[in-house]
């Protein structure tokens, strides 16, 4: 059983990989401010989505407050030429929407990415109509970087969850339960790729067993990651790869660090813009080995992680 884990670990590692980078990113504008406010009506109405939409013209309502947040900023000529490349994108996908549905034999998974269009299209003529409304003290921007969107941005990112532990010693498993926080400095850059690096604490409690086999005392333990994390943003997802050194230690003697090597990969949503901070969660999955005189100590974490992320 214990030399089947890693295995089972490096699977579940490689299908969440696979997963992930399957989600690519639909085509956008080239032009900066026309591509960043595509971007931003993408995340507003896809996020929408998941909750369920109903009825076209109320949905669009609704997202109005955040729509003109993005469209005030960016200039009139900019919005224009974003809704002619919609329209000819629709075309060219085989829309309208309606017609390719019916042609399609009325699936709507076959005409999924028209939808989108179709709601980014309707979305952005009605904030057309409104951004008269727009108040004074928004002005457009040249070009617009986004306000649902951090490329070409630094970050900080920060966050805790809860994770559950299984360690490999020799022929000895023990299961361990803890939590861990974490705070990252990074810089997003183009298409959705960001390289951050910090540090992350962690807790845990276990009840080992004894030389009788006898599970009779609580041992709290510590650990010290500082990881180097290469994140890869695509509409409202995210997954994360990253490695660093590992320090553990626990109340048998606070003052002596293990040295180890930490590996880990996460996948998650990322929320939109809540005035500041954009709000994400995820589920991640780190394999850690730590150096000790004898044998040497294999971890498997998994645990889930809300994480907040401060443009600077």
């Amino acid at each position: 059983m214990v030399s089947r884990t890693p295995l089972a670990f490096g699977l579940a590692f490689v299908l969440a990989a696979l997963t992930a980078t399957a989600c690519a990113r639909r085509p956008a504008p080239v032009e900066p401010s026309e591509r960043a406010l595509f971007r931003d009506l993408e995340r507003q109405v896809t996020v929408t989505s998941t909750t369920g939409w109903r009825i076209d013209r109320l949905e669009v309502e609704g997202l109005m407050n955040a729509a003109l947040d993005s469209v005030c900023r960016v200039e009139p000529l900019d919005r224009r030429a974003l809704a002619t490349w919609v329209d000819a994108e629709i075309r060219r996908l085989g829309g309208p929407v309606e017609d390719a549905w019916r042609a399609r034999g009325k699936k709507l998974s076959a005409v999924a990415d028209l939808i989108v269009l179709d709601r980014i299209q309707r979305t952005l003529a009605r904030a057309e109509e409104l951004s008269l409304d727009c108040p004074f003290w928004i002005e457009p921007e040249h070009p617009f970087h986004g306000r649902q969107t951090s490329e070409g941005r630094w970050l900080l990112s920060f966050g805790g969850g809860g994770k559950a532990t299984l360690s490999i010693q020799g022929d000895q498993q023990d299961l361990k339960a803890g939590g861990a926080g974490r705070l990252l400095l990074g810089r997003m850059f183009a298409e959705g790729h960001g390289l951050f690096a910090g540090v992350e604490i962690g807790a845990s409690a276990a009840f080992p067993k004894n030389a009788m086999g006898e599970r009779t005392s609580l041992q709290i333990g510590a650990d010290v990651v500082t990881p180097i994390v290469y994140r890869r943003t695509l509409t409202n997802a995210f997954f994360e790869l990253e490695g660093g050194w590992l320090g553990r230690t626990s109340e048998q003697d606070w003052s002596h660090y293990d040295h180890g090597v930490h590996l880990g990969f996460t996948i998650g949503a990322r929320g939109l813009r809540t005035r500041f901070l954009f709000p994400g969660a995820g589920l991640g999955i780190s394999w850690e080995r730590t150096f000790l005189d004898g044998a040497d100590a294999t971890t498997i974490k998994i645990g889930a992680r809300v994480n907040f992320d401060l443009e600077l």
